[in-house]
This record gives C-alpha cells, sequence and structure tokens, in this order.
C-alpha cells in the first residue's frame, strides 16, 4: 500500500510501511511509472523470504567491516546476522521505469551508521540480492554483471 501520494514534476512520491525495517518510508515512482507497479514493487518489499534477508544481512556486515576497516573504526558488535538491521535506516523506495512490468524490483536507499556520507543502497530483482553498497544510483534494470565491482557486498557475501 502506498499512501499520502502526491503527483510532481519528476513522478509520484509517497509513503508505505517497510516491514523488514519497521518504519515507514517514502517511495519515488519515476516519472511514468504506473502507481499500480509502484504497489507491486511495495509488496514484493514486505515480502522477502528468509533465505534473501539472510544474504542482504550477510552482504551488509561485509560492507559494515569493510568500511570501517579501511577508516580504522571500530564496526559495531553484531552477535547474530539480523543484527545488522539495527544499524541500518532505510529512507526510501526508489521505483525505476520497469523493464518487465510483471517482475518486480527493490531498489532501497538509506542510512547506515558506519558511512554517514554515502549511506546503503541496494537492489534485489526476481529474488537475488544484485547490489549492496555505498548510494552510487545504481540503475534497478542495469545488466547483472554492471553490478559486479570491488564494492559490490552483495557478491562479496555470498
Amino acid at each position: 500500500m502506498i499512501e499520502n501520494i502526491q503527483e510532481t514534476k519528476y513522478g509520484i512520491e509517497g509513503t508505505t510501511y517497510c516491514k523488514l525495517f519497521d518504519k515507514h518510508i517514502r517511495v519515488w515512482l519515476e516519472d511514468g511509472v504506473d502507481l499500480e507497479y509502484g504497489r507491486f514493487c511495495v509488496d514484493a518489499l514486505n515480502h522477502l523470504n528468509d533465505k534473501l534477508i539472510d544474504e542482504i544481512c550477510r552482504a551488509a556486515i561485509a560492507y559494515c567491516e569493510d568500511f570501517c576497516d579501511a577508516i580504522g573504526q571500530e564496526p559495531p558488535k553484531i552477535e547474530k546476522a539480523r543484527d545488522i538491521l539495527n544499524y541500518i535506516d532505510p529512507t526510501g523506495l526508489i521505483v525505476d521505469q520497469p523493464r518487465y512490468p510483471h517482475k518486480p524490483v527493490i531498489h532501497l536507499e538509506g542510512n547506515c551508521e558506519w558511512e554517514v556520507e554515502h549511506g546503503i543502497e541496494f537492489i534485489i530483482r526476481e529474488d537475488q540480492l544484485l547490489y549492496l553498497s555505498s548510494f552510487n544510483g545504481m540503475g534497478a534494470w542495469d545488466e547483472p554483471e554492471s553490478y559486479k565491482d570491488s564494492y559490490n557486498y552483495a557478491y562479496k557475501a555470498i
């Protein structure tokens, strides 16, 4: 469900509840994106399977540890992998123009305690975590190979 819907010159904006983080977040639908497709992506976000959530957590931990190591900072103490979610504050779901309207994409951006300047971004397509790293404005429909760089922790943690 998308609430507080407003049309802007850049597309549609609203808010939705994000079950994974137990909070309301902003939803941005790129200009021309159908509201039904936006709802489809929100529904996918709120029905992530446990395996995928575990992959997200492993990748986020790898990102956190690597970044903290690079700047000489102590990473947060994580007892269970899902504890990392307490250090991530999603700010919005970006809904890009779909290449395939029958396939939802989860493109989240947010803040994280270890990287306050660039935050975190992740992209999930067809129940596969394709990208998790600092926010770089990646395209949700890019070819999977374009996500494979040394700073993409989705591939480092799997």
